[in-house]
């Protein structure tokens, strides 16, 4: 009979380098499941915004049946011009920080499941749902409002 994984990948000087591979492949599935490399590709931003900031926020983001959640591990700053969503550092790959402008977000909805009211998030032209929960999705709802109201006068 044999085991999976093999026994000698776990002695320690196979274990550690078994373990990152795994946790490599993990993370750039959900990267790719959810839809952050896609926004990435459009989105990705090295520099950091001004703002509301909300520390280890609790999303969503993918298809609307099936999302990844990202429990307790995204920072959201919020400003006038858009919003700026980063990943847990240690699950950043393929995951690279994003700067949304509100020009290119198509709506921002406060919705409810159960007894819980989140923001879900449209952007145009793209696939992936974006939730937020907490003050972070209160704070998105709010500012998107202002911002849009500025932009139709």
């Amino acid at each position: 009979m044999s085991d999976f994984p093999p026994r000698e990948l776990l002695e320690p000087q196979w274990f550690i380098p078994f373990f990152a591979v795994m946790w490599f492949v993990a993370c750039g599935s959900l990267a790719l499941v959810s839809g952050w490399w896609s926004l990435a590709s459009r989105f990705a931003t090295a520099g950091s915004a001004q703002g509301q900031r909300f520390r280890f926020v609790s999303g969503s983001m993918g298809l609307r049946l099936l999302p990844v959640n990202y429990s307790n591990c995204l920072f959201v700053t919020v400003n006038d011009e858009g919003f700026r969503l980063a990943v847990l550092f240690v699950f950043r790959f393929l995951s690279p920080p994003l700067f949304i402008p509100w020009a290119r977000v198509e709506s921002v909805a406060e919705k409810r499941f159960l007894f819980m009211r989140y923001a879900s998030v449209r952007i145009r032209a793209s696939w992936p749902r974006l939730s937020f929960y907490g003050k972070a999705g209160k704070g998105i709802l709010e500012v998107y409002a202002r911002a849009s109201n500025k932009r139709a006068l």
